[in-house]
C-alpha cells in the first residue's frame, strides 16, 4: 500500500476511478459532476491549484483526496471561523475510494496524508463540504477531528447533472433519485445541493 502525489501517468486510473465512483454512488448530489475524460482528468492533476493524491493498492488507484488551495473559490462566500486565516487555508476535496475498497478506512488514510501534507506547506486551516446526507464521508471526517460549522448550498448546473445521470455507466441505484431531483427542480433555473463544511485547526 503506497499513498502518493498523482502524476500524469495516473490519469487513466483517476479516471476509470472516477467512472467506478459515479458507477456505484447511491446519489448524484454527493459528488456533483467533475470531468472523466482524458483530457480534463489530465488538466486537474497538472493544474497547481490541486495537490491530488492516491491510495495505491499493488499499483492499482483505489482513493483519491486532495487539497485545494483555491478553497473551491468559497472564500468570501462562506464566513469561516474568526481564527481561521484566509492565506492558511485549504480545502480537502476529490474524496473518493473505488468501490471494491470501501469499508478499509482507505478514505481515513488520505485524509490523515493530505493534512499532514498540509502541515508541512506551512498551513494551519482545513475544511471540507460533503452533502448533508453522505454518512460515510462525513463519518470519514468526524473521525479525524472535524467538526460541523455550517452547511452551505451549492448551484449546480442542470444540463450536467441531466448528462451524467443518463450515462451508459451512471448508477442503476441512484437514476431514481437523480430523476427525483431533476423533477424537484423543474422549474429552477439550476439545482441546489445541500453540504456540510466541516473544518478543523491544524
Amino acid at each position: 500500500m503506497e499513498i502518493r502525489q498523482l502524476n500524469i501517468n495516473d490519469t487513466q486510473q483517476f479516471c476509470d476511478l472516477i467512472i467506478d465512483m459515479y458507477s456505484n454512488i447511491d446519489n448524484l448530489e454527493w459528488f456533483t459532476p467533475m470531468p472523466y475524460d482524458y483530457e480534463n482528468v489530465k488538466g486537474m492533476i497538472e493544474h497547481p491549484r490541486f495537490y491530488i493524491v492516491g491510495l495505491f493498492v499493488k499499483n492499482k488507484l483505489v482513493g483519491v483526496s486532495s487539497l485545494d488551495y483555491k478553497c473551491g473559490k468559497l472564500i468570501g462566500k462562506i464566513d469561516f471561523p474568526t481564527n481561521f486565516k484566509e492565506d492558511k487555508m485549504v480545502e480537502i476535496g476529490f474524496n473518493l475510494v473505488h468501490s471494491s475498497f470501501k469499508g478499509n478506512k482507505a478514505m481515513q488514510l488520505l485524509i490523515e496524508f493530505v493534512l499532514m501534507q498540509a502541515r508541512l506547506q506551512g498551513l494551519c486551516c482545513v475544511f471540507s463540504k460533503v452533502h448533508v446526507d453522505n454518512i460515510a464521508s462525513n463519518k470519514s471526517f468526524f473521525n479525524k477531528g472535524f467538526t460541523t460549522f455550517s452547511n452551505y448550498t451549492k448551484e449546480v448546473d442542470k444540463e450536467d447533472f441531466e448528462k451524467l445521470s443518463n450515462t451508459n455507466f451512471f448508477s442503476k441505484k441512484a437514476k431514481p433519485k437523480a430523476i427525483e431531483t431533476l423533477n424537484k427542480f423543474s422549474n429552477a433555473p439550476s439545482i441546489i445541493v445541500n453540504y456540510n463544511i466541516l473544518t478543523k485547526i491544524i
